[in-house]
C-alpha cells in the first residue's frame, strides 16, 4: 500500500512538474525579460502578447522575440511603433524620442535590423533605361544640404562615348532633361573629353524625378531623399 501512495505521490510531482514547464513561456529579449502574458509555442512567446522588464513591448512574437508588428517602450520614455524581425526594429515604423516626459521629435520612415535608413525604403529608384544604357550605378555621396546630382556618362569600353555605330563618331552627351518631379536651378557642364562627359544639377528639390535623353538613347530615374547623389551611367556602342 506504501508502494502505491509513494508511486502516486511521484506521479503528482511529474505530472504538475510537466504542467509548470508548459506553463513557462521564455521571451528571448533580455530588455523586456520579466512577466509575460500571450501566446506560446514550444515554450517560448509566440503569437499576441505582452512582455514588461526593464523596457516593454506589446505586439506579436516568434520564438520568443518581437515579431511582425508591435509597440517598444524603453524605460526613458522612447517609443516604437511599427514592424519587427528577429527583435529588431525592422521594416516600416515611427520611433517618438520623449525628454522630461514630452515629446522632443518623431522620425517616421523604414528600419533595418534595428537601424533607420530614412524616409523611404529605397531613396533611389531606376524606373527605366534604354539598351544602349547599362549598367547605371545611383548613389549618394553627401549627405550635406548642398542637393545637387552629378551625371557622369561613359562608355563600356573606355572609348569615346558614342550612340548607334562607332563610326558615327556622335558624342554620348545629355541632350535633354524632362522633368517629371522636383526642382532644379541650373545645369553646370563639369568635365567634357574622350573619356566622358560629366555634368552637375545644382539647387534640387527632392524628391527629383527626371527623363535623361542621351542621344536616341534615355533613363528615368527618381531620387527621394535630399543630399549630394552621383548618377554613374554607361553606353554600350
Amino acid at each position: 500500500m506504501k508502494y502505491f501512495k509513494r508511486l502516486i505521490i511521484l506521479l503528482l510531482f511529474f505530472t504538475v512538474g510537466i504542467l509548470h514547464a508548459q506553463d513557462q513561456c521564455n521571451v528571448s529579449l533580455a530588455s523586456i525579460l520579466g512577466n509575460y502574458e500571450g501566446g506560446c509555442k514550444k515554450g517560448k512567446a509566440d503569437g499576441e502578447g505582452k512582455a514588461v522588464g526593464t523596457d516593454s513591448y506589446s505586439g506579436t512574437f516568434k520564438e520568443g522575440l518581437p515579431n511582425g508588428s508591435g509597440r517598444y517602450e524603453w524605460k526613458d520614455g522612447d517609443i516604437y511603433q511599427g514592424d519587427w524581425v528577429k527583435g529588431k526594429m525592422e521594416g516600416q515604423g515611427s520611433k517618438t524620442y520623449k525628454r522630461n516626459g514630452k515629446t522632443d521629435s518623431i522620425v517616421k520612415g523604414f528600419w533595418k535590423k534595428g537601424l533607420y535608413l530614412g524616409r523611404y525604403e529605397k531613396p533611389h529608384v531606376v524606373h527605366s533605361q534604354t539598351n544602349q544604357i547599362a549598367p547605371i550605378d545611383v548613389r549618394r555621396i553627401s549627405n550635406e544640404l548642398s542637393n545637387s546630382i552629378t551625371l557622369e556618362l561613359s562608355n563600356t569600353s573606355g572609348g569615346i562615348p558614342s550612340l548607334g555605330s562607332s563610326a558615327s563618331g556622335i558624342k554620348a552627351s545629355l541632350t535633354d532633361l524632362v522633368l517629371m518631379s522636383g526642382a532644379y536651378l541650373r545645369i553646370v557642364n563639369m568635365t567634357d573629353s574622350p573619356k566622358g562627359t560629366t555634368l552637375k544639377i545644382m539647387d534640387v528639390e527632392f524628391p527629383f524625378k527626371a527623363r535623361y535623353k542621351i542621344g536616341t538613347q534615355e533613363m528615368v530615374i527618381e531620387i527621394l531623399e535630399p543630399g549630394d547623389w552621383l548618377i554613374n551611367a554607361f553606353l554600350n556602342n
